[in-house]
């Protein structure tokens, strides 16, 4: 592998791991938050603020849930955009490697004829 196509994969290498290790800070982040209003509607010193904190820690992971799950089907998406476009630049590489080696082709076939033996001389020997 040529160091050109090292670097490259180097960068790749260090973006794929910078945004795996955003997206585990982020799960990490959603699951203390939950944790903390859990414990923090745990701790109450009457039964009536102990219900009342159980619905507050209920409706919170309602919406965590409900967000969650918005961010999981936008991920989906954005993930399904980002395989498009990728896609598509692998096809249009191959296109271009295809439509380069046709042309190498036609050169190298112009080349042979310039530098073969003309149908005249080989009459004459």
């Amino acid at each position: 592998m040529n160091m050109q196509e090292e670097f490259f994969k180097n960068q790749l290498s260090l973006i794929l791991e910078s945004r795996n290790a955003r997206e585990d800070d982020f799960t990490r982040m959603q699951l203390e938050q939950r944790e903390k209003v859990m414990q923090s509607s745990s701790s109450s010193i009457n039964a009536e603020e102990q219900r009342r904190k159980t619905e507050e820690y209920l409706r919170f992971e309602q919406i965590q849930d409900k967000e969650m799950a918005n961010f999981s089907a936008e991920k989906e998406k954005l993930v399904k955009a980002h395989d498009e476009k990728q896609d598509a630049m692998k096809r249009r590489h191959m296109e271009e490697k295809v439509q380069l080696e046709e042309e190498f082709n036609e050169q190298l076939a112009k080349l042979m004829e310039k530098y073969s033996p003309s149908l005249s001389e080989n009459n004459k020997s």
